[in-house]
């Protein structure tokens, strides 16, 4: 079982604020890890009060590691591409631990039954087979997928929409998905990275990055604006559905319900996380 307060978590980098939200010369009081510390941007940079291994910046989010870190970063080809538009969606508070937040992003099959406007009607839930493709640190998988109208996310009419999505996780708790329109090469990238604050309580950071595809403008802002209105109504209806879900943490053994093809994230995400979790059980004498 992988909580929030594991002593393994101390070993990554896990965001605590937006970089907008720690403003020069300022100071921000965040939770990680069951505890409190204190960031400042002064002259100088970034400072974290009690020290820590390390704070640092990147993709727009403020990080810090308390021990030295194992984890890998996430990268985002995305960001900085000038054919994308980006943007944050304010921080929101999941009232539970960050695996079975995780696990449930990856879920590739709840959509029809929770998210049903983009999702399709639960009839359309099928999951057809795809790969999963171990990498350092996580792993990848693509698979396409049909969105019904009115249902998809491009909000328009006509023929359902094809995408093909991308999953790609690092361990612990940073996550991309990447759906690529095969009939119009428009793309829309979300970024999530889970903060565990306490036992009970993980913030999440996500962004939004689109473009319209080749030889097209770049999304303007209603465009902009009607993905990220529909993104913060999928998310609150995961964060929902952990409310009904009471966890202390993730199971990380994969033989006990996980039995069917759409799981085949779920139990990536368990195996990635146990080859992160071992090192440092090790040097605590657990087996």
């Amino acid at each position: 079982m992988l909580g929030n307060l594991d002593p393994a978590l101390e070993s990554a980098w896990h965001p605590v604020a937006l970089s907008r939200e720690l403003r020069p010369g300022g100071w921000l009081q965040v939770r990680l890890l069951g505890r409190t510390w204190m960031l400042r941007r002064t002259a100088s940079g970034l400072e974290v009060d009690p020290p820590a291994f390390g704070v640092r910046e990147r993709l727009g989010v403020v990080e810090l590691a308390l021990a030295e870190p194992r984890d890998v970063p996430l990268e985002v080809p995305e960001d900085g591409d000038r054919r994308f538009v980006s943007t944050w969606l304010p921080p929101v508070r999941s009232p539970g631990p960050a695996g079975p937040l995780a696990d449930t992003f990856l879920d590739v099959a709840h959509a029809p039954f929770v998210h049903r406007r983009i999702g399709g009607p639960p009839g359309a839930a099928e999951v057809a087979a795809f790969a999963v493709v171990p990498e350092e640190g996580g792993f990848r998988a693509e698979l396409d997928r049909a969105y019904e109208t009115p249902h998809h996310p491009d909000g328009v009419g006509g023929p359902p929409v094809h995408r093909r999505a991308t999953y790609t996780y690092r361990a612990p708790f940073q996550l991309r998905l990447r759906l690529d329109s095969t009939d119009t090469g428009a793309v829309t990238t979300v970024l999530c990275l889970l903060q565990p604050e306490d036992a009970d309580s993980t913030r999440v950071y996500t962004r939004m990055l689109m473009s319209a595809g080749p030889g097209e403008r770049l999304p303007g802002p209603e465009d902009l604006a009607r993905e990220v209105a529909l993104q913060r109504e999928v998310l609150a209806e995961d964060l929902a559905l952990q409310a009904l879900l009471p966890a202390e943490g993730l199971p990380l053994g994969t033989r006990d319900e996980l039995h069917v093809r759409a799981d085949r994230l779920g139990v990536a995400l368990r195996q990635a996380l146990c080859d992160f979790v071992r090192p440092a059980a090790r040097l605590r004498g657990v087996a």
